[in-house]
């Protein structure tokens, strides 16, 4: 079976995450992405999400995340 993400180019990869913030975490965004290459270290890929994080909410916002799809080689269509 051919593995779609680990043959696909490094370049041009895309992580959907949809961020939790507000008092306990309640309150959700919508999903958002980043781009990224596939060898991007965990700790690379945090700071990327983190700053688009931040770039919607603010940076003083607490929020925490859920991925939804990681390093896919494809954007998914909105």
């Amino acid at each position: 079976m051919k593995d779609f993400v680990l043959n696909a180019p490094n370049e041009n990869r895309y992580t959907y995450f949809v961020a939790y913030y507000g008092t306990e975490f309640q309150r959700q965004t919508a999903v958002l992405h980043v781009q990224h290459d596939f060898t991007d270290s965990v700790q690379d890929l945090h700071v990327k999400i983190r700053s688009r994080i931040a770039d919607l909410l603010g940076a003083d916002t607490p929020s925490c995340y859920h991925i939804l799809a990681l390093a896919t080689p494809q954007a998914i269509p909105v």
